[in-house]
């Protein structure tokens, strides 16, 4: 009987562990560039979910384009000019950053 409540207690914790940690969203900060109101300003967007459609400057208050995208995620980036992921994405690896314009990003 003892022996069962040892085996319990870690696989509980697993669990919690497994259930709390966000599986279906990219982990770390993805950052980029964008104008609004005619200013300069650097967005980011943090532990983003995998398979959205993200409207880049829009999830920052802005409109238009973004540019110099750097991800700092664990998951791959695709940066399009459309407004509905749909174009031929650019691929951004990890790690990687890129100068070229985009309009959204889909992480996954």
């Amino acid at each position: 009987m003892r022996l069962a409540h040892r085996a319990a207690a870690p696989l509980a914790a697993f669990l919690i562990l497994a259930v709390s940690s966000p599986a279906d969203a990219a982990q770390g900060t993805f950052t980029f560039r964008f104008t609004a109101g005619g200013h300069a300003r650097v967005g980011a967007l943090s532990n983003p979910a995998d398979e959205t459609c993200i409207d880049a400057t829009a999830s920052m208050g802005g409109s238009g384009r973004a540019r110099a995208a750097r991800n700092t995620t664990n998951r791959t980036a695709t940066l399009y000019m459309s407004i509905d992921c749909q174009d031929d994405g650019v691929v951004l690896r990890p790690g990687a950053s890129r100068a070229a314009e985009f309009k959204t990003v889909r992480f996954g």
